[in-house]
């Protein structure tokens, strides 16, 4: 249903036409603003259905600069957008269900995946526990209040 793809820097226009619902502002960016992470810890992946790229998100190789209580170069999944032009069509639970088979194909010997997400997130928080994430890390201050941090176990 869904193709994960990693994304160059260069070719960030493909995913430029995903919408940020209102009601998602306080928990996510602007796309513009989620693709302009100059970071060289952190690399930017889409989702494709059919010839639409309804999704994006970004994978951070050291979240330790983010969650400073979690080991140096743990892995984690950033700034998850489905544009809402695409929303309500089950691309956001297939994009979380083909994600352990691309993390492992992606990122060999990655063991578990880590993200965070604001406390009052109650719909985003929901797909990601439906999806196999728990919440088992430290909480955070985060860009709207307090944050989850949850964790994705990937072995096969």
């Amino acid at each position: 249903m869904i193709t994960l793809k990693p994304l160059a820097r260069s070719a960030i226009d493909r995913v430029a036409h995903l919408i940020l619902p209102a009601q998602q502002e306080p928990f996510v960016g602007a796309i513009a603003e989620m693709t302009d992470d100059p970071s060289s810890f952190v690399d930017l992946h889409h989702a494709i259905h059919g010839e639409d790229v309804v999704g994006f998100f970004k994978i951070d190789r050291d979240f330790s600069r983010v969650v400073d209580r979690l080991p140096t170069g743990t892995f984690a999944m950033r700034g998850l957008l489905i544009g809402g032009q695409f929303q309500g069509r089950g691309y956001g639970a297939a994009l979380l269900a083909a994600l352990p088979d691309y993390l492992r194909r992606t990122y060999p010997g990655v063991s578990d995946i880590w993200l965070s997400v604001d406390d009052a997130n109650s719909v985003a928080i929901a797909c990601y526990q439906v999806a196999g994430w728990v919440i088992s890390g430290p909480h955070r201050n985060g860009r709207s209040g307090t944050e989850y941090v949850m964790r994705l176990v990937l072995s096969a």
